[in-house]
């Protein structure tokens, strides 16, 4: 056993085997129902067989819902009663790096994109993938005369699908560039409360020969960053989420696919990166979110990092060499594209479970605020549900 696999394991962290039915393979096998040529192996063939072969299929993925939340659900749950199986989704557990994943039914490593933060290498940027806003001043990209292809290089497959396809985002993020990016305007409708979506559901099925539509609910995660993972809140909230996937079940001929993009975990502490010491050592911030960081590092300065932060936190984080993280294939198979590689740093630290890292200078905006957290390699992150309905048969 290698060095970093037994540090994985010693701290009670879940080695990413996408050998495992993993949320990649998943989208796979529900894509090549809709004539997408990709890549088959015994994951595939396995989701593919267990796929009711429906007029409709409806995908929900609800942000953070892990199955550390499904499984406390009362037995007589639609969704529990439901679940087919846990899978692993990608690491990093961060929704811009799992949503490219969703979409693109490609891992990590050939996609690029890291996580809440980015770096881009040739355009020497910090930025927020979906905000497409630069990191530091929040400017939109746009206005640096940055095209969303050239961060976003791998295609959405939803605007190639040989069926009828809809795509339903909270009206806040409906127009925005990533929204664009995951699918065509023609495709894509907002949606105010859950009555919307279950209306949008009614006659979608009512009046389309074949569809295929992507939900996207992002309640969860947002309510456990602010509450806490087991808060009456996040409870409540899941609780609608059922009620609304029982009226969507009330439609007949319809596949209904529930997961998540990653779980969360409660936070008990919160680490200050040392900025003050850091700064002249960087050659940019550090990028992917507040669980898992990855960090860029100057030459000659790689020594010092590492002894400093080891001393420094090494109680409550773990660095690890990227490295050694992507030779151990946690980021993919081992097929990375060059591009994504150069975008990560040389190193990259996880928080053990409890912790939070503010790696940002704006200590205020975050300490004592976040109560739940994801990006790291807990089950708690990893592990996400598996739930298929079919509504011609008896749930």
């Amino acid at each position: 056993m290698n060095e970093t696999i037994n540090t994985i394991l010693k701290n009670d962290f879940i080695i990413p085997n996408y050998s495992d039915i993993n949320i990649v393979d998943l989208m796979r096998a529900i894509y090549c129902k809709y004539g997408i040529k990709t890549e088959m192996n015994k994951n595939v063939e396995t989701f593919k067989t267990i796929i009711p072969n429906n007029k409709h299929t409806l995908f929900v993925l609800s942000d953070g819902t892990g199955s550390n939340l499904i499984n406390k659900l009362d037995d007589n749950s639609i969704l529990k009663r439901n679940k087919k199986n846990d899978i692993i989704t990608v690491f990093p557990s961060t929704t811009a790096c799992v949503l490219t994943s969703v979409v693109t039914a490609n891992f990590p490593e050939n996609h690029g994109i890291w996580g809440w933060f980015n770096y881009d290498r040739s355009l020497n940027i910090d930025y927020c993938p979906l905000l497409f806003c630069d990191r530091k001043s929040e400017t939109n990209l746009l206005d640096y005369n940055i095209k969303p292809q050239q961060l976003f290089v791998q295609h959405s497959l939803l605007n190639n699908l040989n069926t009828k396809v809809n795509v339903l985002f909270p009206n806040y993020i409906y127009d925005s560039v990533y929204s664009n990016f995951v699918i065509n305007k023609e495709n894509r409708y907002s949606y105010n409360d859950f009555n919307d979506i279950a209306n949008f559901m009614e006659k979608n099925c009512e009046n389309e020969d074949e569809s295929y539509t992507y939900l996207y609910l992002p309640d969860i995660d947002t309510l456990e960053h602010e509450n806490g993972i087991d808060s009456d809140i996040v409870k409540n909230k899941l609780e609608e989420i059922e009620t609304l996937i029982k009226k969507i079940c009330e439609n007949k001929d319809l596949t209904v696919i529930f997961t998540a993009d990653h779980g969360q975990t409660n936070i008990v502490k919160d680490i200050i990166l040392d900025f003050e010491e850091y700064n002249n050592m960087f050659y940019a911030y550090p990028s992917i979110d507040y669980g898992t960081a990855s960090y860029y590092i100057k030459k000659g300065y790689e020594n010092s990092f590492e002894k400093s932060f080891k001393e420094k936190y090494s109680d409550n984080m773990i660095l690890f060499k990227t490295e050694d993280l992507i030779n151990n294939n946690f980021f993919g198979i081992g097929n990375f594209q060059l591009r994504a590689k150069e975008n990560l740093g040389e190193y990259i630290s996880i928080c053990k479970k409890g912790s939070f890292l503010i790696n940002n200078p704006n200590i205020e905006k975050y300490y004592g605020k976040i109560k739940g957290n994801h990006s790291g390699l807990s089950y708690d992150e990893m592990i996400i549900p598996l739930i298929i309905i079919d509504t011609n048969s008896q749930y």
